[in-house]
């Protein structure tokens, strides 16, 4: 089996003009998805791709490298510029066509950046197509792709795609939502949420204080948007606002602040907005292995079946499409919604969809965020030189086996490797705070002496 070399958990991501980034790199990477789109699209039409970028410095070299590879290979290219990750997923659909690029590292610092992809219907892309294009990346790094002569692909501006998607949010998807006067404040992250979002906030009523709205290519995600949402609760205090929301530099996910600024995070949305699904609809929701079990045990207390994925958002939307089930998403607050219109994994879209529920109920954020009890979470980190898996580490069974029993139906235990880095994990939930740090310092204490890195 090929082993994966470019593309990680979220696309192909790196420091912008150093490892799988460098110019060379990167027009190769344009040039095998140029050939994967000649080789597969529709005859009968022109081949496409939708390309944005957040407010990186690096995203306007990266995108026109990529856009030099796929020209090349006949496929036009719509460059909508600076635009949230979710507009780019919209357009793909609304557009017919058979890619969307975006250019971003979400919410990571500012010397990185990435590559994400989007298929015609507005997911990303499976493995088996990330797989393909990797052997096709090898391929375009030794010149062995064909190119297609004069049939060379057109570049067109796309200025009116950020209208389009400002169009669908406002007069589409909530055209019935009136906001009149609802008092909010949102950080934009410095990403490529400071144009649009603070727009169809004020479209739909909202008096709207926008702050970390102002990027200049290198402040995106500097102390600003959903790791630093907690700073959010003064203002929002101080404007009398109904709620605060913070973005993630590429407007994918979003964090809440209710009115009296307590944070809310992805399993207080996804409890707000699971025990409201429609009922035409299935009553299944997807989370991951990380929400907090007070989560499913207030679903499962609703009605709501709730299934678990390993975390990643692609892994998210897999579970839905194979179990029908239109909500899903991660602790972190990337959440998604699968319904007739298509799939969205929108911060923006996300919040407003809370503050529907506000709207409808008139009701305060802090009292719909009550429903959800919160169980106390203990993780711990062990640096380990080696990942056998766990289910091998010997030592760790009978006491894992034990505290689990311990902790019974009103507990978790949760052992797994960090994706990224030498890292064990051991996260640990119950209701007696003292006792699972207690567990979760024994259990990491064995990682520590079987696999404990130097």
């Amino acid at each position: 089996m090929h082993e994966r070399r470019y593309f990680g958990t979220d696309g192909i991501r790196d420091v912008a003009n150093q490892g799988h980034l460098v110019p060379d790199m990167v027009l190769a990477i344009g040039h095998a998805i140029g050939s994967l789109i000649r080789a597969s699209h529709d005859a009968a039409r022109r081949p496409s791709v939708v390309l944005v970028r957040d407010t990186r410095i690096s995203g306007a070299m990266i995108g026109s490298l990529l856009t030099g590879g796929l020209l090349a290979h006949g496929v036009d290219v719509r460059d909508a510029g600076v635009l949230p990750t979710p507009a780019c997923a919209l357009l793909v659909r609304r557009l017919g066509a058979n890619l969307g690029i975006v250019v971003s590292a979400s919410h990571n610092p500012m010397p990185d950046n990435g590559i994400k992809l989007f298929g015609p219907d507005g997911r990303k892309l499976s493995d088996d197509a990330e797989l393909e294009i990797e052997q096709l990346i090898e391929r375009a790094g030794s010149r062995d792709v064909e190119l297609t002569g004069g049939d060379i692909g057109r570049l067109i501006p796309f200025a009116e795609g950020e209208n389009i998607y400002l169009a669908a949010m406002v007069e589409e998807f909530f055209k019935d939502l009136d906001l009149d006067g609802m008092k909010v404040v949102v950080d934009c992250a410095h990403g490529s949420g400071a144009r649009v979002a603070p727009r169809v906030l004020s479209a739909l009523g909202c008096d709207v204080t926008a702050v970390h709205a102002q990027p200049d290519g290198l402040n995106i995600n500097d102390g600003a948007g959903v790791f630093w949402v907690a700073d959010l609760a003064p203002l929002v205090k101080e404007k009398g606002a109904s709620l605060g929301m913070a973005l993630d530099g590429d407007g994918d996910r979003v964090l809440l602040v209710d009115e009296k600024g307590g944070v809310l995070d992805g399993d207080h949305m996804l409890a707000i907005l699971a025990q409201r699904l429609d009922p035409s609809r299935p009553r299944e929701v997807v989370t991951t292995v990380m929400s907090n079990l007070g989560l499913r045990t207030l679903l499962s207390e609703r009605g709501v079946v709730v299934h678990q994925t390993p975390v990643g958002d692609r892994y998210v939307a897999e579970k839905m499409e194979s179990t029908d089930a239109p909500l899903g998403g991660e602790q972190s607050g990337h959440i998604i919604f699968h319904n007739g219109a298509g799939w969205f994994g929108d911060g923006l879209y996300t919040a407003l969809k809370v503050m529907e529920v506000m709207s409808r109920e008139k009701r305060s954020l802090s009292e719909l965020a009550s429903d959800l009890e919160v169980f106390p979470q203990v993780l711990v980190n062990v640096a380990v030189h080696e990942k056998p898996p766990i289910s091998e580490v010997q030592a760790l069974q009978e006491p894992l086996a034990a505290r689990q029993v311990e902790l019974g139906a009103e507990g978790r235990i949760l052992v797994r490797y960090s994706g990224t880095e030498k890292l064990a994990r051991v996260m640990v939930e119950g209701r007696d705070e003292d006792r699972i740090r207690e567990i979760a310092e024994e259990l990491a204490g064995i990682l520590a002496r079987e696999l404990g890195g130097a």
